[in-house]
């Protein structure tokens, strides 16, 4: 059981990340007219997404209760995101995103547009995404999974190294 666990772990982590990624990416074609992520990583991944998910995880047992998703989804990945900006900023000099001037925002870490977007993620990722993750653990095999995992793993790991050096 905690095999399939950590599986799943690795698996929302990853695809997340990934797909927070390319949400970001056409985002920011629409609102700037061009593909631009705020990640400080090299690859196709923003991992702030896979921690998200992994946070949305933990309230699944909410499931039967879609306002219960949405509100804890929005307060949950908001909190997230403004830790995360602050975080960034004090200790690494890094500011990824700036919400000033955005409706209810909070020192520009986060605001209540990207929260109720968040929201609104939480509940795709409950009822749409979740469900695929499981299906697709529960046909590919484990072996396979864990190799593809592996090699992500190292390529991330990689990716963090480089640009800590960097």
């Amino acid at each position: 059981m905690k095999k399939d666990m950590g599986i799943k772990i690795g698996v929302t982590f990853y695809l997340c990340s990934i797909l927070g990624y390319f949400y970001e990416l056409i985002l920011n074609y629409f609102y700037k007219g061009n593909f631009y992520s705020h990640g400080f990583l090299k690859g196709p991944w923003l991992p702030i997404y896979g921690i998200g998910a992994l946070l949305l995880l933990i309230i699944n047992k909410y499931k039967k209760k879609p306002l219960v998703i949405f509100l804890l989804s929005f307060f949950l990945t908001g909190l997230l995101e403004g830790l995360s900006g602050f975080l960034l900023l004090k200790l690494g000099g890094i500011r990824l995103w700036n919400y000033k001037g955005y409706f209810l925002n909070i020192n520009g870490y986060v605001c209540l547009l990207s929260a109720f977007c968040f929201g609104i993620g939480g509940l795709i990722f409950t009822y749409l995404l979740n469900p695929l993750i499981e299906k697709i653990i529960a046909k590919v095999n484990n072996k396979l999974i864990i190799f593809v995992l592996t090699i992500l793993s190292l390529i991330f790991t990689g990716d963090i190294i480089a640009t800590i050096i960097k």
